[in-house]
């Protein structure tokens, strides 16, 4: 009874409609696995810790005119403008809070949206349905995309992609309909691509690739297509600029990039190798890791042996695709070998550089290219030219080609899924692969750190083994990288919660030299010598700190703290209302300045600010 009822429903659907379903259907259940996942690496910077997203709704405006780490690092000073990917997050947390499973069950829709439209689109491109629908399986296999779909905050490449090929959809339906409102919704398209991520600038060679080269029956609308494109673009880079100012800066650190300290001619050498290294990540997906910052890759130069021979697989690919192009008509494989190229180039240090040198994310375009060009290869291995439509599908030699490819890839991604578990899982899982990774000792040190201090306390052996584990870790990374700031923090933090201040003022110093204009460490080394008793030291890097940052309340709020255990109450009366003028109603300055005028005798002013510390909290005595 349900195989008729079933029957009776997909009667009237049409071989691109079952395909697209299939698709579809296997894209959410690869990635089914990840619903038990939480939340890892930067997911907290979109959705948990980021104050604008967790308003919900009511944050969805502000989002729309401030920069993408506004909500999380509290500073306009941001190198990126996409309020698309965290307005979505904003209304999932105004729906159900935060919650991770529904989260990623988003990323899986999306994901299946990609891949049907990656379908959709390169039958409508090339009106080849087996070809298009082995290269959309190969995309929704493929290993490498596992951080996109498992790490939520690469949802904004997803939109990007989800986007941009609707796009190109639309474009191509107006290209052969001439229809205008199927030009505007390309356009609109185009501006949410852009506005969930900028990779799909590349779509501005993509586009007249496609519109002149391929689909190119009328060169008006080909024309208008491009121009479409272009005009987007610029109400884009107004939009950011609108946001970001036009002579913003992106933050590049050595420890993702360490291109940034290489000579342009090294720099060039080690892109070109990066790129073959891409190229090989696609062809055999493992090694798959979360981060490949300072030391995974080596900086070369252009004698070594793997930039010669990368440099040799780009050239002879980009001269094949341009040939191709030029003497075959709507070449599939040109299209696809200079798709990837197009995509990559986007990500690839030449010549300008950007904040990573290396991600499996970067692949999430250029890997469309790279399906399209081996479903050509299989198609041409398995299927008699003579032969089409739906029978192919059921061809033996594709089945026995394509089974244990599909398999290999389903085992390896859902494998890699359960990595993505927590934090701990993934780092201790991808330092094993990258031993020498100084950011992912950081991460993983940082994680073991963070874990002893949350554990059971009647578990001090366990908690203790973590605790100089992540201490390990973090001492390695700074080994490898002596100027790595935020390392210094994490072991200050570690020693200052132990008691152990002689070690934790250390880190801090060494934190300040790297940083002068550091106000946490310093806000931290003065807490160090307040634990020591110093409180004229303390007082001397307080002040320090607030000469950083004039709002520094804590500073303010501390220096009164060492005056009133100095015994110098009416010293710190004034420091403690300064802090009260960056403070809400609920600061503990309240009550130090209870504190310090009942200790000066002064009954109003004590009753005054007593009972406005007692009304924020009940269980506050006077000392």
């Amino acid at each position: 009874m349900a195989n008729l009822f079933i029957q009776k429903i997909t009667s009237g659907f049409t071989l691109k409609t079952k395909l697209a379903v299939i698709l579809g259907c296997l894209a959410i259940l690869l990635y089914a696995n990840t619903l038990s996942n939480g939340y890892v690496l930067d997911d907290a910077t979109v959705i948990t810790e980021n104050t604008i997203v967790t308003k919900g709704f009511s944050g969805i405006p502000e989002l729309l005119v401030t920069p993408r780490m506004k909500g999380f690092a509290q500073s306009n000073d941001a190198e990126s403008y996409r309020p698309v990917p965290l307005i979505l997050s904003a209304i999932e947390y105004g729906i159900w809070g935060a919650y991770p499973a529904e989260n990623h069950f988003s990323n899986i829709l999306l994901f299946c949206g990609c891949v049907v439209a990656l379908f959709l689109f390169l039958n409508l491109l090339f009106s080849n349905t087996v070809v298009s629908f082995i290269t959309a399986l190969l995309f929704a296999l493929h290993p490498v995309h596992t951080e996109v779909v498992a790490n939520i905050k690469s949802r904004d490449e997803l939109l990007c992609f989800l986007f941009g090929f609707l796009a190109l959809k639309a474009f191509a339906g107006y290209a052969r309909s001439g229809r205008l409102r199927q030009l505007a919704t390309g356009g609109l398209l185009l501006l949410l691509s852009f506005l969930s991520k900028e990779t799909v600038i590349a779509f501005l060679v993509v586009i007249p690739l496609i519109f002149f080269f391929y689909i190119n029956e009328n060169k008006k609308r080909s024309i208008a297509i491009s121009v479409a494109a272009i005009a987007v673009t610029v109400v884009f880079l107004l939009m950011r600029a609108g946001v970001l100012g036009v002579h913003h800066t992106a933050t590049i650190e050595f420890t993702a990039n360490p291109l940034l300290h290489a000579t342009f001619a090294d720099r060039i050498a080690t892109a070109v190798m990066v790129l073959g290294m891409y190229l090989k990540l696609l062809f055999v997906p493992w090694p798959l890791i979360c981060d490949y910052g300072y030391s995974t890759i080596s900086t070369v130069g252009m004698g070594n042996i793997y930039v010669l021979l990368s440099l040799a697989v780009l050239l002879i690919s980009g001269v094949t695709a341009v040939y191709r192009l030029l003497k075959k008509n709507k070449d599939p494989l040109a299209f696809s070998i200079l798709f990837f190229f197009f995509t990559i180039a986007v990500f690839s240090n030449i010549p300008l550089l950007i904040y990573s040198e290396f991600a499996e994310r970067f692949l999430f375009f250029p890997s469309v290219g790279f399906c399209l060009m081996l479903a050509l290869l299989i198609k041409k291995l398995t299927i008699k030219p003579t032969y089409a439509g739906a029978p192919v599908l059921k061809n033996r030699t594709l089945l026995l080609v394509m089974i244990p490819v599909s398999f290999a890839y389903c085992f390896m991604a859902y494998k890699r899924n359960g990595d993505w578990y927590d934090n701990y899982t993934l780092y201790k899982t991808d330092l094993k692969k990258a031993p020498d990774n100084c950011r992912l000792l950081y991460y993983y040190g940082t994680e073991l750190v963070n874990l002893a201090s949350l554990g059971d306390r009647d578990d001090s052996v366990a908690n203790n083994k973590k605790r100089e584990q992540g201490l390990a870790c973090l001492k390695r990374s700074l080994a490898l990288y002596p100027h790595f700031h935020e390392v210094c923090i994490v072991m200050g933090n570690s020693y200052f919660t132990s008691g152990l201040y002689d070690s934790a003022g250390a880190y801090y110093a060494r934190a300040i030299e790297m940083n002068a204009a550091d106000t946490f460490s310093l806000n931290k080394l003065a807490g160090v010598y307040f634990k020591k008793g110093d409180y004229n030291r303390s007082i001397e890097f307080c002040r320090k700190a607030i000469a950083t940052d004039a709002a520094y309340t804590r500073g303010y709020r501390n220096i009164g703290i060492c005056y009133l255990k100095m015994g110098k109450y009416d010293s710190a009366i004034m420091p403690l209302k300064h802090a009260l003028r960056f403070d809400d109603n609920s600061s503990p300055s309240y009550g130090y300045l209870a504190i310090a005028y009942n200790h000066l005798q002064i009954a109003d002013s004590t009753k005054k600010y007593d009972s406005i510390a007692k009304a924020n909290n009940p269980g506050f005595m006077l000392q």
